[in-house]
């Protein structure tokens, strides 16, 4: 029967943990995609209207061009979906794209060879056909996409850790101590007899000794994300950025069509006259200034779209702090473990683990190093449990990507060689397993039905250029930082 019992209160425990600690994991999973999704949108939303006002301004030489746009649409989704590339060398490379073929362009009476185009390249820095348009935009959609990223990702690591502490079981220490709260009251001919608030606590303290050991370093990692997310609304705004790139393109476009004869004239004078060659149909070729209009609003991605939904965001998450050293209040405060707010306060009327009385033993602490003081629950507070120090390395590491974000330095991301999108781990893949959503009336985008503008179809000697791929969400990957860390912490905790 003793063993009966105690299998059915570790059955229940397990059950009432699990349900507070999936309301957490859900939080996380459910602003995890609401925030990717409204990004992806943005960023779907941006290049069909680059694609519509670069085709209807620069017509015929657009389309025969636009694969150098559509590339750069590439390399920035494929940051934000995989972190694989680095976004500076990325935009470097589109710039000198972009340059070499408006050159061809405005000096279309003539013939380039390679060599002559890499001379020209070469003079770019000096020159700055385009004015301060390259550096700006560089440093502004840099700085914006890895903040981006790194906060999808952590919130993304924050549902993965909850959901691997969510398998830490009870041990059989604590087994029996649920045994003794929950069950001895009936040997005493006590069924309904409720067990006293404190010596409710100190069980569950035993119980969640490790589980607490969390809560530093989740309450940094929610420290930092609540950090970087205050930037996002403000100086590393994605959609600031994002939504208005055609316009800042067009800017640089017109800045080398003025300066265009200057500049082809000093490039002349250093990588030599080049040769004629066939000239083309000059009407194909010549640009015309755009007037820009008012721009139309997005569907879903408003420009207030990003703050209300960041600010929905911060207002759930900071509400996260301290959860794990609040876990033992929590379920204790459970009608089916204490009764309702009457029972609980009733001190003297209470099961204190031996009979109906006041509970007399001294509160302990939380975490694992108190424990050694709980009467209720024996633990041997030198031993750790490896699935709860893995999740703090975890948390550690995307607390130091956070913070290199926040102050607008590089991120640097793994990238596996097989599918970005499998999951090998606590923290390892974007795994869309939640979608189910909270009943809190969040702003909520869905996928727009087109995932990008149709291409324009390319002249052949462009044919190679890769299909994009289309993206469900981003990959978190894990760093071989990590699990040298976990290797050397658990060689340590054994041969100490």
């Amino acid at each position: 029967m003793e063993h009966k019992l105690s299998t059915h209160s570790r059955v229940e425990f397990d059950k009432l943990l699990k349900d507070g600690i999936g309301s957490l994991k859900k939080l996380f999973a459910s602003n995890t995609l609401k925030f990717d999704k409204f990004f992806q949108e943005l960023l779907d939303e941006s290049q069909k209207d680059f694609h519509h006002m670069f085709l209807r301004t620069y017509g015929m030489l657009y389309d025969k061009n636009s694969y150098i746009f559509e590339n750069m649409f590439r390399d920035l989704r494929n940051y934000y979906n995989s972190g694989g590339i680095y976004l500076s060398e990325a935009l470097g490379s589109f710039f000198d794209t972009l340059y070499r073929k408006m050159f061809e362009v405005l000096n279309n009476q003539y013939t380039f060879s390679d060599s002559y185009l890499s001379c020209i390249s070469s003079h770019m820095e000096e020159l700055k056909p385009f004015g301060d348009v390259p550096r700006k935009l560089t440093l502004e959609l840099k700085r914006s996409f890895i903040a981006t990223r790194t906060f999808v990702q952590a919130l993304a690591v924050g549902r993965d850790v909850v959901r691997e502490i969510m398998e830490v079981g009870p041990s059989p220490e604590c087994s029996r101590a649920l045994m003794k709260m929950s069950y001895c009251p009936h040997c005493k001919g006590l069924p309904d007899l409720k067990p006293c608030a404190n010596y409710c606590l100190n069980v569950m303290k035993g119980c969640l000794a490790h589980h607490s050991e969390l809560d530093t370093d989740w309450n940094s990692y929610i420290e930092t994300l609540l950090m970087l997310a205050a930037r996002l609304e403000s100086s590393f705004n994605i959609e600031a950025v994002v939504d208005p790139i055609e316009i800042r393109i067009s800017e640089a476009v017109m800045n080398f069509q003025e300066n265009g004869q200057v500049v082809s004239d000093m490039l002349f004078q250093k990588c030599g006259k080049p040769r004629l060659g066939k000239r083309e149909t000059r009407k194909e070729l010549e640009f015309e200034t755009y007037k820009f209009g008012p721009r139309h609003d997005i569907h879903g991605a408003t420009k207030s779209g990003l703050n209300q939904l960041l600010g929905k965001i911060k207002k759930k998450i900071r509400r996260t702090k301290s959860f794990w050293s609040n876990l033992p209040s929590e379920l204790c405060n459970n009608p089916k473990v204490t009764g309702d707010r009457t029972t609980r306060n009733s001190q003297e009327s209470c099961w204190n683990g031996l009979t109906k009385a006041k509970y007399e033993a001294t509160l302990v602490g939380n975490g694992l190093v108190n424990q050694k003081d709980n009467p209720e629950v024996s633990l041997d507070v030198t031993r750790q449990n490896l699935v709860v120090t893995k999740q703090k390395l975890t948390l550690q590491l995307i607390t130091a990507k956070l913070n290199n974000a926040y102050r607008g330095l590089d991120v640097e991301w793994e990238v596996p060689t097989d599918n970005i999108w499998a999951a090998s781990g606590s923290g390892s893949g974007w795994i869309p397993d939640d979608t189910e959503e909270d009943n809190s009336n969040d702003l909520y985008f869905s996928y727009s039905s087109t995932r990008a503008p149709a291409a324009p179809i390319w002249p052949v000697e462009f044919a190679e250029n890769p299909t994009e791929n289309p993206s469900t969400a981003p990959g978190l990957i894990p760093s071989k930082l990590l699990l040298v860390s976990i290797a050397v912490y658990v060689y340590s905790v054994i041969w100490w």
